[in-house]
């Protein structure tokens, strides 16, 4: 008995630390936390699981069709968020609850796409038709180029040592034809596997003096065109690049030569090979219309009662958009059919916990202002939520703490994990003490940054907490769906980050600040080397602008920070994350790399030294 009283004394004791003014609120606290438990018993029954279930069926329904930024399902769920927080009592930040930007969402073909062939000896050139002969591809920069074509293998770069199809060839000012993918005997684990992408090879070929590149599949069985898509970003590649059929590539090359032969030759010699087209000439124009497509954030603000902490702001997030149909990298469905990818626990969960939260602090206002905000893009690289922190509805500067809900459909054996514990100082005590009365078990960890929309607050140096259930076999499937979320485990959830909140916003003083010391995360062991920038996705300038470093990183050591625009690195010319991935991935741990930013007007040189990567799980 008296270890316990012991045990009880300590808890209080943190407690009154950490959250000046807790007697008065307790009781409040305690009381709240009662009614939403009572309706979170593993039966699923109560009110509000029933208005969370509501909610997910309908965000994650085939009506909406996956919520893909930019598409008309995301918009009709932007609008039922909006109706959604009006109707919990919550009011518009200024004129609207929507803020409205653009992303490119399609890339179509216009008019002027051409490739010219001249062959020795040949009458008259040869006309390749678009989309029956080639395309080009969503990276490529409109532009007319003309040069020799040459044979580059499969457009691999490698160390010393290693098979290299530009070693000892100069391709300057020429048109290069490289296969796709990589040769059977690579091995997938080797350094070739962060090489064999499309953009990769065409930043090695514009890195190698390249004026264009033309891809073509080495499996006669893959003869034809991939359909033209966007990826990630809107960026171009800086070098014109387009694929093209096995039929109209096979006239390029000499008598005696087809591809088969050429992917046999390399896979028996294990070597490049370097074939002569002889006085092969091409011209390639490329034309391409980006289309770009109105997306939003939905913001909502409950003000607070105090005439002196009202203009602070503890901002709840979560982001509502998801995959649409799939199609995308992100995607990890293997079906041979489109498929609606519902999104119900990623993140139909965490934005009717959004709602749910306006409801309740709609009727229970705080000394503090509550911001909530269901955030687009995220999908698409957090474009949602770098936008807000670029464009704030009020001053950044006056929010206190960010709380992010992400993926919280899917508790399971009371395993709750929580992530940016270590922001502030008042984490760990307050979230220790409200997860032993919650009945949680608490995966914590510290680091701010991390793939959801709280890294974009962090960066603007604000204590930010993490919330989430865990991945599983349906993350970023069609099987997503509403019928698999524990809505009593997410109102069980909702209690504590209701009483989070609470205590942040009702404490005199805001949570300080505490940059979290750099950890090199581990990755797969092509990419060897760790940097320690934060990349801003929604950005596409002439580089890679960066939203932050992380603390302690070798990035930090050497004087980069948020907002520099890298447009070099190792001697290579960078215009966008794809550039940079593959320029570090060039690295060796302990290397001096140049590197050249843009700060402001100013270019800036610094040398920075890359750490050695953790292996995985470790």
């Amino acid at each position: 008995m008296e270890q316990r009283n012991a045990k009880k004394t300590g808890r209080q004791e943190a407690m009154n630390r950490v959250r000046p003014g807790w007697q008065w609120i307790r009781a409040t606290r305690l009381l709240l936390a009662f009614v939403l438990l009572i309706g979170c018993q593993k039966t699923g029954g109560g009110e509000l699981p029933a208005r969370l279930q509501s909610h997910v069926r309908y965000l994650a329904s085939d009506e909406l069709e996956g919520r893909a930024s930019g598409t008309p399902g995301a918009h009709a769920a932007a609008l039922y968020i909006e109706k959604e927080l009006r109707k919990a009592g919550a009011l518009p930040v200024g004129e609207s609850f929507l803020q409205p930007f653009q992303i490119v969402t399609d890339v179509v073909l216009e008019n002027q796409n051409e490739v010219t062939v001249w062959l020795p000896g040949a009458p008259a050139p040869v006309h390749w038709q678009a989309e029956k002969d080639f395309v080009p591809l969503a990276f490529s920069p409109d532009s007319t180029v003309e040069g020799p074509v040459v044979f580059a293998g499969y457009g691999l770069t490698g160390g010393a040592g290693e098979y290299d199809d530009y070693r000892g060839r100069s391709v300057k000012g020429k048109i290069v034809l490289v296969f796709r993918g990589t040769p059977d005997w690579a091995d997938p684990h080797s350094s070739f596997s962060a090489k064999t992408s499309l953009r990769y090879k065409a930043a090695a070929a514009r890195e190698a003096g390249a004026l264009a590149i033309v891809f073509v599949s080495p499996d006669s069985e893959e003869a034809g065109l991939s359909r033209l898509k966007p990826d990630n970003t809107g960026s171009d590649a800086g070098i014109v690049a387009i694929q093209a059929t096995r039929q109209a590539v096979a006239g390029l090359l000499p008598d005696g030569k087809d591809l088969q032969h050429l992917v046999d030759q390399i896979n028996q010699t294990r070597k490049p090979v370097h074939l002569a087209l002889g006085a092969v000439r091409m011209r390639i124009r490329t034309d391409l219309k980006r289309i770009y497509s109105p997306t939003e954030n939905v913001t909502a603000v409950i003000p607070g009662t105090d005439s002196r902490l009202k203009n602070q702001y503890v901002l709840i997030g979560a982001h509502y958009d998801h995959l649409g149909w799939g199609g995308g990298s992100n995607s990890r469905y293997e079906g041979k059919e489109p498929a609606i990818h519902h999104g119900a626990d990623d993140n139909a969960s965490g934005t009717a916990s959004l709602i749910e939260l306006a409801r309740y602090f709609a009727r229970n206002p705080q000394r503090r202002s509550i911001l909530l905000v269901a955030f687009t893009g995220e999908e698409l690289g957090l474009l949602g939520s770098s936008q807000w922190v670029k464009h704030p509805p009020v001053p950044l500067d006056s929010i206190v703490t960010m709380i992010n809900l992400d993926m919280v459909g899917r508790l399971k054996d009371d395993k709750l994990n929580v992530q940016g514990v270590g922001t502030s100082s008042l984490w760990e005590p307050l979230l220790d003490s409200l997860a032993e009365r919650h009945g949680f078990q608490l995966a914590k960890s510290k680091d701010g940054y991390g793939p959801s929309d709280h890294a974009s607050f962090y960066a603007k140096h604000i204590p930010v907490l993490f919330f989430f259930t865990g991945l599983h076999e349906d993350y970023h499937r069609p099987s997503d769906t509403w019928d698999k979320i524990n809505y009593a485990g997410m109102a069980r959830i909702l209690a504590l980050v209701e009483e989070v909140v609470s205590t942040v916003a009702s404490r005199p003083e805001r949570p300080d600040f505490v940059k979290v010391k750099s950890a090199s995360p581990g990755r797969a062991a092509a990419f060897r080397v760790y940097l320690g920038t934060i990349p801003d996705y929604s950005d596409n300038p002439h580089g890679l602008r960066i939203s932050g470093v992380r603390e302690g990183s070798p990035a930090e050591k050497a004087g980069l920070r948020a907002d520099d625009i890298i447009v070099a690195f190792g001697g290579k010319q960078i215009k966008n994350i794809y550039d940079f991935t593959y320029a570090l991935s060039a690295c060796n741990p302990g290397d001096s790399v140049a590197v050249v930013v843009l700060r402001g007007k100013n270019k800036v040189y610094l040398t920075v030294v890359p750490a050695r990567r953790k292996a995985a799980g470790r």
